[in-house]
C-alpha cells in the first residue's frame, strides 16, 4: 500500500509519489528532497502554486524562492 501524504499549500491527501518533499535544514534553508530520506520533518507540496502559497506562510520561515527554484 502506498502512504499518502498532505500537501501543505491546499491541505488535499495524495499518494506520496505524487508530491515533492522540502525539508528544512538546521541553517533554517528549505531544501528540496527528491529521495525522502533527510533527516528531519518534511513538508510536502502537490504543486509550484501551492509552493509559492506556502512562501507566503509565516508557518514556514525561510521557504523561499530559493527552495522554489528546486522545484
Amino acid at each position: 500500500m502506498i502512504p499518502a501524504r498532505t500537501c501543505v499549500g491546499c491541505r488535499t491527501v495524495f499518494p506520496q509519489p505524487a508530491l515533492r518533499r522540502f525539508t528544512r535544514g538546521a541553517d533554517g534553508r528549505w531544501t528540496a528532497d527528491a529521495g525522502r530520506r533527510a533527516d528531519g520533518r518534511g513538508t510536502y507540496l502537490c504543486s509550484r502554486a501551492c509552493a509559492e502559497r506556502v512562501a507566503k506562510n509565516k508557518r514556514y520561515p525561510g521557504f523561499n524562492v530559493e527552495a522554489l527554484l528546486q522545484w
